[in-house]
């Protein structure tokens, strides 16, 4: 760990405030030094030179994923009621599942 810490209590009590976290004391102590930990490693991260790395922003090299729209032939209403085990007029009727 170097001499000058990266987070103070303080500001970690600000953290966890933000994200409506409460820390006991005995927490603190605990993650303070992990917190530190981290930081410490993303300023190793930072020192290294990316200059001549282009952004990745899609790692799958896929352009288009969807199909496109194609207009098909579909059931007509009375197929699509036909095996429903029960309708009203054009609708399929289903037992409820929330009750108020």
């Amino acid at each position: 760990m170097s001499s000058q810490a990266k987070i103070s209590p303080e500001e970690l009590d600000h953290v966890a405030k933000l994200a409506r976290i409460k820390l006991t004391e005995e927490e603190k102590t605990v993650f303070l030094p992990q917190l530190e930990s981290v930081l410490e490693y993303l300023d190793k991260l930072n020192q290294v030179d990316t200059s001549k790395v282009s952004p990745s922003f899609q790692i799958t090299n896929l352009t288009n994923v969807f199909r496109s729209d194609e207009v098909k032939t579909s059931l007509d209403q009375k197929s699509a009621l036909s095996s429903a085990s029960k309708t009203h007029d054009t609708y399929f009727v289903v037992p409820k599942t929330i009750d108020k």
